[in-house]
């Protein structure tokens, strides 16, 4: 049997959970005021594990103290499976030009990855359409979020956003599905501190470098930022053309053309100008850890998900409910493959083909985060992320930190516990990088349940403890550490990002 299926079990639909409080065990620093949102997936009606219903935890901090709450993300998908009723067809075109083909007030499963909009908590997922939700209840608030401007919605985008500066940076994919009429594109916009209108940067029609023959734009799941460039790593992986229902992905749809190479594409923050380096051997990455300047060179650090000569339209066929749960072997051997590398782009040199470079000798590294609110587009040092100590696990079964210069690393790890995505939170007052707490929620099979873990930046050694919760969380996605004394120190509206 698996030994992470605890991690799959479903989650009662009509559960909720309000300010439950967790028994503390240890230290809590006393900076820890603010709140630990994550989303996990905790129930599957098409059976694939990325299409997952969402549940919204929270772990709020207060004087030492810690409380839980969670709340089902009441999108489309989560309200139709409750009352059992069969999902909206798709529309015959899509409301705008190259949009989804299906109204543009539907709301998806979100809580994927988080981001803030003009002081609202926003969970998102592989669409332009993010749900707004109450930043201590969990209840919605706007399903989904209405930007004031006339992009229209809903279309194709990364789950993940940029911010820097209190900018939130992003960009939508148009015209890729059958009945969504406009031009294949990418669509970049920037929006403004305060503001929840979305202002574009540039508008780049049928990118022949992510696909010579079609011109297709490349799916990214994360893109990256700097004070000059958004960043976007294309590789020859295209969005299926099947138009589904709200909620669901066509993951044997995928497309992938193994004769167009990989490239990155650097988009000018000032002008929307391109610049496109091809890249030596393609790198396929869905999470990247950091990019910044150094000199006369653009760095891109990033975790390559499997070897360049694999078509993600094979690799996204394993991402179903059976295969996770049953054959566990394999997609262990596969969560190991994974490499940390680096990219150099030479500036002065526009256009020169890159070969990425090892960044570290370890393998198996997910789900990386930074000191993000103050390292975010700049040089840094520290990484943090999910690990799979061996090959031999069934899902990531220990933290990892990474010190990006040396290549050195330490890990925390505890037999049969199985961590999520580390959160690295400052300390106001500290002198280092990595002066600060890293936490997570941990799902621990020996004892059926669930608790949040504290462990300091720098040793990776744990400092305290909290829980369990009311439930067990499922083995989820991204989480974000919101603290209004923490975002006015950083002098941005966001707090600490991944």
């Amino acid at each position: 049997p698996n030994p992470a299926v605890l991690g799959y079990i479903p989650v009662p639909l009509d559960s909720s959970y309000s300010d439950v409080r967790l028994e503390v065990e240890g230290k809590v620093p006393s900076y820890l005021n603010g709140t630990l949102y994550r989303g996990a997936p905790g129930h599957w009606p098409d059976g694939w594990w990325l299409d997952g219903l969402i549940t919204l935890n929270a772990f709020r901090f207060s004087q030492g103290s810690v409380s839980y709450s969670m709340q089902w993300s009441k999108d489309e998908a989560y309200n139709r499976t409750v009352a059992g009723t069969a999902p909206n067809p798709p529309a015959p075109m899509g409301p705008v030009p190259g949009a989804i083909p299906h109204p543009a007030n539907s709301s998806w499963p979100t809580g994927v990855a988080f981001r803030q909009v003009q002081g609202q908590i926003l969970g998102s997922t592989g669409v332009s359409n993010a749900n707004s939700f109450h930043a201590a209840n969990l209840q919605p608030l706007e399903m989904p979020f209405v930007y004031s401007d006339d992009l229209g919605a809903p279309f194709l985008a990364p789950t993940h956003e940029q911010t820097i500066d209190g900018h939130v940076v992003h960009h939508l994919v148009t015209g890729m599905q059958k009945g969504s009429g406009g031009v294949p594109s990418y669509v970049v916009y920037t929006i403004k501190p305060g503001s929840r209108t979305r202002d574009v940067v540039a508008k780049i029609e049928h990118p022949k470098e992510s696909s010579p023959f079609e011109g297709y734009p490349s799916f990214q799941h994360m893109p990256l930022l700097t004070s000059e460039y958004y960043v976007m790593l294309e590789a020859p992986c295209y969005y299926p053309e099947t138009v589904t229902s709200v909620g669901e992905v066509d993951w044997k749809g995928w497309r992938s053309n193994p004769l167009a190479g990989g490239h990155v594409r650097l988009v000018s923050r000032a002008t929307g100008e391109s610049i496109v380096y091809p890249l030596k051997s393609t790198v396929f990455a869905i999470h990247h850890i950091n990019a910044f300047h150094d000199g006369n060179n653009l760095i891109i650090d990033t975790i390559q998900t499997f070897p360049w000569f694999v078509p993600c339209a094979e690799a996204f066929k394993g991402l179903d409910m059976d295969s996770y749960v049953g054959n566990w072997k394999k997609i262990g051997s596969g969560l190991a493959m994974s490499k940390l590398v680096r990219l150099t782009l030479p500036l002065d040199r526009p256009g020169a083909t890159v070969a990425a470079q090892p960044l570290s000798n370890v393998t198996g590294m997910e789900f990386p985060t930074i000191s993000y609110d103050k390292l975010n587009g700049k040089p840094y040092r520290y990484a943090w992320g999910c690990w799979m100590s061996s090959s031999k696990a069934p899902y990531y079964d220990a933290l990892l930190k990474l010190d990006v210069q040396t290549g050195a690393s330490k890990s925390w790890k505890v037999d049969g516990h199985y961590p999520g995505e580390p959160i690295f939170v400052p300390n106001l007052e500290g002198k280092s990088e990595d002066d600060g707490v890293v936490m997570t929620n941990v799902l621990d099979t020996i004892k059926n349940q669930t608790y949040l873990v504290l462990l300091d930046g720098q040793t990776m050694q744990q400092i305290g403890r909290a829980g369990p919760t009311p439930h067990v969380i499922p083995h989820g996605f991204h989480g974000r550490y919101d603290d209004r004394k923490l975002n006015a120190a950083a002098e941005t509206p966001a707090a600490v990002w991944v």
